[in-house]
């Protein structure tokens, strides 16, 4: 055979058709189908995945349905976009599988020979599937449907949403496995990356600035290094924490709460917590102490600052800056209010506790009972615990999970609310748990058995 002419004679040779039965012509239906479901999941995650924090946050507010169960797909990205690969998978699969049948039923390969090498017929089969297959699900379940959803995502997302919701709750129990999975890979994979690092700054730091009058030194240096990874969770004070003002509540009611508490600045709510809607700054009201309780107090209050609790404090330290707030009210992923944090807080990262006059004078969270032994507030985090004791940072990481605090960690380690003097033991510590009150673990002793 003349190589200069092999294609064709290829072509002719190999091409040999069997006429398509009833089977034939249902698998190809079948591949048209599967290759169109593969684009809809296609278009589908660049629609629901370019939305911008703003769109959301303007999803979430509308009026149309449609709009707000986009808002609550994309509440979860990680499950919507599970659902998506998973079901794009399975469809690739499906018309790899199917291609393979209607290849074998329709089509007839003979060996071909290139002088003395043979190009077996099933490497030919191989060859004729790879390319026209991923040809197919690259051009019109890829590219194509990417292009256009790139183009008209809101378009592509409304008509998808409740197709979506119905597949998230199909995926749920596979979902739940995937996503946390992914979760702990990526929390211990964050942590390997960049705590080898502050460990061996945290080395430097002690080796460099070794003299005992210079430990203050050493804490403001080991505060500044762990600044950047430290999230708003992690710092701010917990809703069960927070002092709140109703905004139902008149005038005299207001700065006799205001004397109870004693702060500075008050979120205000309406009806619920969950729902802020402004922060009272107490300055704003000197002026007006000889109201009556009649006077609308409300109208004083300052638009609220939301944060998400994921987010890092050096870059919410910026934000404040600009936008000259000093407290912030942190919302948990459905929009419900976590805490609260303030421009204090923050600070007292790096420079540690700033205590005034008209802080009380209550016992500290923490002391050091002895060499191995340790009294914790249950709301202490778990890293600055892990500063006070001395030890590694990841010490709890094995079994923490999503906990940022003592109380938190000794909850996933019961299960349960424990009781008054209830010991828990994670290798090499020994947890006793001091105080509970109203389901709330408040001091927590740990001893360091190693």
């Amino acid at each position: 055979m003349d190589s200069g002419y092999w294609p064709f004679h290829f072509i002719l040779l190999q091409a040999f058709f069997n006429a398509p039965t009833g089977a034939i012509v249902a698998a190809n239906l079948a591949i048209v189908v599967l290759i169109g479901i593969s684009g809809l999941m296609s278009a589908s995650e660049i629609a629901f995945f370019s939305f911008s924090g703003a769109e959301i946050a303007t999803l979430n507010e509308s009026e149309d349905p449609i709009e707000l169960r986009i808002g609550r797909l994309l509440a979860k990205p990680r499950y919507l976009l599970s659902t998506i690969v998973i079901t794009n998978n399975l469809t690739n699969i499906g018309v790899v599988i199917t291609s393979y049948f209607v290849t074998r039923k329709m089509l007839n390969f003979n060996d071909v020979a290139l002088g003395n090498f043979t190009i077996p017929a099933y490497v030919i089969e191989f060859l004729w599937n790879l390319v026209v297959v991923t040809f197919l699900l690259m051009l019109f379940g890829e590219a194509t449907p990417k292009v256009y959803a790139a183009h008209n995502k809101m378009k592509i997302a409304r008509a998808m949403s409740g197709i979506m919701i119905l597949m998230n709750r199909f995926y749920y129990p596979l979902n739940w496995v995937l996503v946390g999975s992914t979760k702990q890979l990526e929390k211990r994979l964050k942590r390997q990356n960049t705590e080898i690092d502050i460990e061996e700054i945290n080395k430097a730091i002690e080796i460099t600035v070794a003299k005992k009058e210079s430990s203050q030194d050493v804490k403001l240096l080991k505060g500044i290094v762990h600044f950047g990874n430290i999230t708003v969770r992690q710092v701010m004070r917990p809703r069960t924490e927070i002092a709140a003002i109703d905004e139902d509540l008149n005038f005299k009611q207001v700065i006799a709460y205001i004397k109870e508490t004693g702060y500075s600045r008050l979120p205000v709510y309406k009806e619920t917590p969950d729902n802020i809607v402004g922060v009272l700054n107490i300055k704003d009201l000197l002026e007006h102490l000889n109201q009556d309780e009649t006077f609308g107090w409300q109208s004083l209050a300052h638009k609220p600052f939301f944060v998400p609790e994921g987010k890092k404090i050096d870059d919410l330290l910026r934000e404040i800056q600009q936008n000259r707030r000093h407290m912030a009210i942190v919302v948990d992923e459905f929009g419900g209010t976590s805490g609260v944090i303030t421009l204090e807080d923050i600070i007292e990262e790096v420079v540690g506790d700033i205590r005034d006059e008209f802080d009380d004078s209550r016992e500290e969270e923490f002391k050091k009972l002895d060499d191995r032994t340790f009294m914790f507030g249950g709301n202490t985090p778990l890293n600055d615990a892990c500063r006070l004791m001395e030890i590694s940072e990841n010490a709890f990481d094995e079994a923490r999970d999503e906990a940022e605090t003592l109380a938190g960690l000794v909850l996933e380690l019961t299960r349960r609310i424990p009781k008054n003097g209830e010991e828990v033991k994670f290798a090499p510590f020994k947890f006793t748990v001091v105080s509970v009150l109203n389901n709330r673990i408040e001091k927590i002793k740990i001893t360091n058995e190693a």
